[in-house]
């Protein structure tokens, strides 16, 4: 028997396409650094990853152990394993490391001086067992309107991740920003339907939604100016709760509806085209993620800087398209020969989304 393909959905993709770049052009400073571009990034681009994945996932109740065996080993190959084999690769060698890796915080994984980007795995796997625990429960209750229940749920998950207290390690599995990572994933379950509604309708409309969500963005960011704090989500600092969630919802409007401007101008414009490339970027998301960093602060900007004068922005702008670049054509080779490295187990038939 052959596996299911799993289908699609361009819009999705393009928009995948579209936050990973921001990703990228996010990482072209030190963590702590605060240049305006970053400090706008920052205030979204990370739920919006989140809100995609939940747009890419079918709500649907797990039954019996067998199944969630099922469940936990998919999600294990895909999340898991690349996070361990990564962790190993980009850190220096030692026996110490390993408690940290196990431990697998974004604090953790600093002092382990690996890649700290991979806190994303631990932390979407936590929030997708979170996500199934809530499904199933849905199903018991037989509640008919699951994408109402995952919109009124995401509440409860935001309301408990953001009372964790700090801790200055961090949480076991950044258990506690997960819950916040659920909260924007259920969102993209509940809204996945009126927004696939949404990107049918006319240009001008498309056009609205754009205008207002970014002008609502930069309402929220850049017109604050000192008065916006760097949201750096990996370590559940999140600034002021109001603007944090604001940004966030109208920074993943402004991406999401650009993404159907996009695709609407691709296939009616005066001179339509392919986003078939675009698309191909939002299908390899994880593996850009994973190889893109280092590679962008130790080799590419270093070199374009030696030879390219002017502003850090258009530095970071041209680095990210190189880096973006070379994290797809690493994507590919690993792909073909090993997937694995890259969480994509081809005996199993589906994986979640990144």
């Amino acid at each position: 028997m052959k596996p299911k393909k799993k289908i699609r959905i361009e819009l999705i993709d393009i928009a995948k396409a579209i936050t990973i770049f921001l990703v990228i052009l996010g990482h072209t400073t030190g963590n702590r650094d605060t240049p305006m571009y970053r400090r706008l990034l920052y205030a979204f681009h990370m739920p919006l990853f989140f809100v995609l994945a939940g747009m890419s996932i079918r709500p649907a109740a797990i039954h019996g152990w067998e199944a969630w065996k099922s469940f936990l080993r998919k999600n294990i190959l895909a999340l898991i394993v690349p996070y361990l084999i990564w962790a190993f690769v980009y850190a220096p060698f030692s026996f110490d490391n390993v408690p940290r890796f196990l431990y697998g915080s974004w604090e953790a994984l600093g002092n382990a001086q690996t890649l700290t980007s991979l806190w994303y795995l631990t932390a979407f796997f936590v929030a997708r067992i979170l996500m199934q625990c809530l499904f199933s429960l849905f199903d018991k209750l037989e509640l008919k309107n699951v994408t109402r229940a995952s919109g009124i749920c995401a509440v409860p998950l935001f309301v408990v991740g953001f009372l964790f207290p700090k801790l200055q390690n961090g949480y076991p599995w950044c258990f506690n920003v997960a819950f916040v990572a659920a909260g924007f994933i259920m969102l993209g379950v509940a809204f996945r339907t009126p927004i696939l509604i949404l990107a049918q309708q006319e240009g001008w409309v498309l056009g609205a939604v754009f205008a207002g969500s970014l002008g609502l963005l930069l309402g929220g960011t850049v017109l604050r100016g000192d008065a916006l704090e760097l949201s750096l989500m990996c370590g559940s600092e999140y600034g002021n709760i109001f603007w944090f969630l604001l940004n966030s919802v109208s920074g993943t409007m402004s991406v999401l509806s650009a993404s159907m401007l996009l695709q609407r101008l691709a296939r009616e414009g005066s001179q339509p085209f392919s986003t078939a490339a675009v698309s191909y970027i939002g299908q390899h998301t994880l593996g850009i993620f994973l190889l893109h960093k280092n590679m962008l602060q130790m080799l590419i900007l270093p070199w374009i800087r030696s030879w390219l004068p002017g502003p850090d922005l258009l530095t970071a702008f041209v680095g990210s398209c190189v880096a973006l670049a070379g994290s797809m054509v690493l994507c590919t080779a690993i792909e073909r020969y090993v997937p694995q490295l890259l969480g994509q187990f081809p005996k199993y038939q589906e994986q979640p989304a990144a």
